[in-house]
């Protein structure tokens, strides 16, 4: 297999050359750009896709830890918690610097919940198209992307990697259903409270926190309970993350979250259908290379096997390797683009993709959860000032990043072809005006 070779940091590598992708590497050659806030300069060996190849069972990634949260869960303000609260932040700084992401330790207790929404998002996904698309909700700013934030999207409709700056990548290779933690009176006081003027802010907002709507009610509850769980597992994330920035343990969720400490999680179930040969053997992705435009990501992928190929992928030394398969037993927290941005690139965005599974593996399910700041939330570096020369990304108001990659993606651009962005990575950079 023809390959090219890249100077990357360790816990982030760039996606196969052949597709238009939005991140290059700054090796000093260009001086609008800086390279990432990392310490090593390794060599990578990025092999070039090919799209007629079998699927490959591909190794496993190396240095990615299981975290316990635990610590953060219980009202304890000892000297004792507070060492461990620490020790946390540690393991999970670790683990992100080797990895990009780590896993979370479930709860006994906590796998009947993910286990039952899993199963109401499969009994769903097998109803008759017609059904399905009775719970289709399209916000009128995004209709240009075929995209939906609440409600049902059918299989090879939309592109997770061309919202986020690759407009040519192909569509997902999966069924989704999309839902949010209801948003309080409180919630939607500040969000009008603080759009007046922003008329992007607004119209986003509007689409975000529109009503939830479930088939029926007991898709609702299941739903509405899965919800609350990673609500749980969310905060005592970002608690964790404030801490290994060096901030104060709410401070992440005091500045994202201002109306409560409550994260604006948005969640999205999906079913990959079963592996036929002829897509087995002509497609190496069901979900294109891409990262979040979140702060954090949550996800749960149950029927990840390293038999049947595909699942969770990272790049991690210049190949693509599975993200360890764990069941129930763990879910797998990474961070998005919002965080790299705001820690000035100590936690880059996570490159990931589903591969594509071994001919006649069986349906996978999988539900991934975004922690997301509300729109009006001005993005910014929290430890420094731009205009010292030091830092990488400029403030910019999350609803004109989002708005200029949606409107980027409806026109086929890459985002990082416009005038303020990055050409390293689809976040503003301080030297582009």
């Amino acid at each position: 297999m023809p390959v090219s070779t890249i100077t990357l940091p360790p816990a982030y590598s760039m996606p196969a050359p052949e597709i238009n992708t939005p991140r290059g590497n700054n090796n000093g050659s260009d001086p609008h750009l800086r390279p990432r806030r990392q310490t090593s300069t390794v060599r990578r060996v990025i092999p070039t896709a090919d799209a007629n190849a079998k699927v490959a069972i591909v190794e496993e990634a190396k240095g990615v830890k299981t975290v316990d949260l635990s610590p953060f869960f219980i009202i304890d303000e000892s000297e004792e918690n507070e060492t461990d609260k620490a020790r946390v932040a540690a393991e999970l700084a670790e683990s992100w610097e080797a990895s990009g992401t780590f896993l979370v330790k479930v709860s006994d207790e906590d796998k009947a919940i993910l286990q039952n929404a899993v199963k109401v998002g499969h009994d769903f996904f097998s109803l008759p198209l017609d059904e399905k698309l009775k719970i289709n909700q399209l916000p009128v700013p995004l209709e240009d992307l075929a995209t939906v934030v609440r409600g049902y999207v059918p299989n090879n409709k939309e592109s997770a990697a061309a919202i986020s700056g690759r407009p040519k990548a192909s569509p997902d290779q999966a069924e989704k259903f999309s839902w949010m933690n209801p948003a309080t009176l409180d919630l939607l006081a500040y969000v009008m409270d603080h759009t007046k003027g922003d008329e992007d802010a607004l119209k986003l907002e509007r689409a975000i926190l529109r009503p939830n709507r479930f088939y029926d009610t007991q898709m609702e509850k299941v739903l509405l309970e899965y919800t609350r769980l990673m609500g749980k597992l969310s905060n005592a994330t970002m608690r964790a993350v404030s801490l290994a920035m060096n901030l104060g343990e709410y401070k992440l969720l005091d500045i994202v979250s201002p109306a409560s400490r409550t994260p604006n999680v948005n969640s999205r179930l999906m079913e990959y259908p079963a592996t036929s040969s002829a897509a087995s053997s002509t497609s190496t992705a069901r979900l294109q290379g891409h990262s979040d435009g979140s702060i954090v990501t949550l996800n749960y992928r149950p029927h990840d096997d390293p038999a049947l190929g595909g699942g969770l992928q990272i790049l991690q030394d210049g190949a693509w390797r599975a993200v360890p398969a764990t069941g129930d037993d763990a879910i797998v927290v990474h961070p998005g683009d919002v965080l790299e941005w705001m820690s000035d690139g100590q936690f880059p965005g996570l490159f990931h993709r589903v591969g594509q599974m071994s001919e006649g593996a069986p349906h996978r399910n999988s539900i991934a959860t975004f922690v997301f700041p509300s729109m009006d939330f001005d993005v910014k570096i929290l430890n420094g000032d731009e205009n010292n020369g030091g830092q990488t990304y400029k403030s910019m108001r999350f609803s004109k990043w989002a708005k200029d990659k949606f409107d980027a993606a409806a026109g086929g651009q890459q985002l990082d072809r416009l005038e303020s962005f990055d050409d390293h990575l689809v976040l503003p950079n301080t030297n582009k005006k």
